[in-house]
Formats: C-alpha cells, structure tokens, sequence
C-alpha cells in the first residue's frame, strides 16, 4: 500500500492521479474502484474524497493531467516543425511517443474515445478537446500547404491518425506472436514503419 498523506498538498494530489490513472486504465471508469485506489493510496475512502469528492471528478483530474501532458509534448515539438510536412509526422510520431511515455495515460485515452459515448453527451468539461483539436489543427495546416491530400475530410484523417497508431502501438505484442515475425519486422522498427505508412496514406503523393 503506498501512503500518500504526507508531503506537501500537490505531491499528494500527483500520487492519487497517478494511482487513479494505473485502475482507470486497467478497469475503465465503470470498472474502477474508489475503495480500491484509496486503499493503494493509504487514504481510506473519507481522505480520497478529501481530495476528489467523487469519481466523476477523479476521473476528469486524470483525463485534465492526461491532455495537459500530450498537449504540451505536442506543442514543443510543433515548435521547432515550421514545414506543414514536418509538423505532420511529428503529430504521427507523437502517438508512438505518448505511449512510451505513459502507457497507462495511453490506455485510458483510448478507453475514454471508445467507451465514453453516454457520459460525452453530459459532460459539462471535455478535458481533450484542446488536443483533438490543435491535431485536427496540423492536418488542415497540412492541406492548406500541400502536405495531406484534399479529398480527404480532416476529421477523418484525424481519426485514421489516432485509430491507426492506438491499434499498432497495442497490437504489436499479439502480432508478434500470431504473425510471422518476418512479416512485422524488428520490434524497434515498428513506429517507424506505421509512421511512414500513414503518412504515404494520406500524403498528396499516394493521390497522383
């Protein structure tokens, strides 16, 4: 059990996140217990709800941290990506990036675009807005410059983007042991190759 009552209020607050992130992620929201990361906590349930006062809101505590998180990783790299070209593979790449940096944050992202379609409707705060909506940004950007191909819809392409580098980056694993490995290639090679593909998809070249 770790014990997160002391120490200043904001690394408290950081260390229930991330426990609540790690069951959010294995159970999804219906799935995950307040006693259960109360008790990994060392807080009881009265000192969780000290700190969040429902599950609703831890939920979007960990979804708002999430978004804050790949949205910064995203902008930093925006930053130094000038060319239309250039800014969309990072947005690619950037997938692959999240899930190596916080594969439980991943897994509840996509727990949350495919799971969520009740609560969306209610929801008064949508914590990845901001994202999907600077991604979908850099794809019209893309279009706009010649980079990605007109006839697609953006949001399309957003979601061929996200969908297509969700499912490789979590599907490796199975592949790997129902597929010829000669037909996957190197493990280490494997975003790359995703990567590539998705941007010759929806490149203008693959239109000519």
């Amino acid at each position: 059990m770790r014990q997160v009552n002391s120490g200043a209020a904001g690394d408290r607050r950081a260390a229930i996140l991330a426990i609540a992130e790690r069951h959010f992620s294995a159970s999804g929201y219906q799935g995950a217990s307040l006693s259960a990361i109360a008790r990994e906590a060392g807080l009881g349930n009265p000192g969780l709800l000290h700190h969040f006062p429902s599950k609703a809101k831890l939920y979007r505590a960990v979804l708002e941290s999430i978004a804050e998180d790949v949205t910064r990783h995203l902008e930093r790299g925006l930053a130094g990506a000038a060319a239309p070209r250039a800014a969309l593979e990072l947005l690619v790449a950037e997938q692959f990036a999240f899930f190596d940096r916080r594969p439980a944050g991943f897994r509840v992202v996509q727990r949350e675009l495919l799971d969520n379609a009740e609560r969306v409707q209610l929801a008064h705060v949508l914590p990845l807005k901001a994202y999907l909506e600077r991604a979908l940004g850099v794809i019209k950007a893309g279009q706009a410059g010649g980079a990605v191909r007109r006839d697609l819809q953006p949001a399309a392409v957003l979601t061929l983007v996200l969908g297509t580098t969700a499912y490789a980056a979590t599907a490796r694993p199975t592949f790997a042991e129902s597929l010829d490995r000669a037909e996957l290639g190197a493990a280490a090679d494997w975003p790359r190759t995703i990567v590539d593909t998705v941007l010759r998809t929806i490149s203008v070249d693959t239109a000519r």
